[in-house]
């Protein structure tokens, strides 16, 4: 019964989370408190952990939610039920797009669901800011602020290798203890 409630989910979240991996936090995060497989803290780390794997977002979210509930055929399940929605969804839009590309009404509704996207990754932004900065009491972690920050300076203003600088800044908060 976890297999198929792991299937439907990410189902769900495959279905209805346009805009690309980020815009699948809000669901993502609705999930686990839905299931309690996850915690927002392990969204976190899900999320950390996928920023230095290879594949998309989602997929590893998948990959690492269903490992942790059903193990192997949690993970193949968990993705199955995710890239079904999506491969039904680009096969009608690859026939539909040479008909809508003039289209008026459909551009304008694509304008809206980008206006909606944005605030749903804006809403999982802030989630995420919560826990990536404070601490369980309230309390801001400065150590993890200030890091943050440099790195967000740093990647702006140079060419260093996005998976470099993560490398490092592990480095950095195992030695300064964040």
């Amino acid at each position: 019964m976890l297999i198929l409630k792991l299937f439907t989910e990410f189902l769900k979240i495959g279905a209805f989370s346009f805009g690309g991996g980020l815009a699948t936090l809000p669901y993502i995060y609705e999930m686990a408190r839905k299931t309690s497989w996850i915690t927002e803290d392990y969204i976190a780390t899900i999320l950390t952990v996928s920023q230095i794997t290879p594949g998309p977002l989602a997929c590893n979210i998948g990959t690492m939610v269903g490992f942790k509930t059903s193990g192997l055929i949690g993970a193949i399940v968990a993705n199955l039920g995710f890239i079904i929605p999506a491969i039904c969804f680009m096969g009608v839009a690859y026939k539909a797009l040479d008909k809508i590309k003039n289209n008026a009404t459909a551009n304008k509704i694509i304008k809206i669901i980008r206006s909606v996207v944005l605030a749903l990754i804006i809403t999982s932004s802030l989630t995420l800011f919560k826990t990536a900065f404070f601490q369980t009491n309230g309390i801001i972690n400065i150590k993890s602020l200030i890091l943050a920050i440099s790195v967000f300076f740093i990647s702006k203003n140079s060419k260093i290798n996005v998976l470099l600088l993560m490398l490092l800044s592990a480095i950095i908060a195992v030695i300064i203890k964040i």
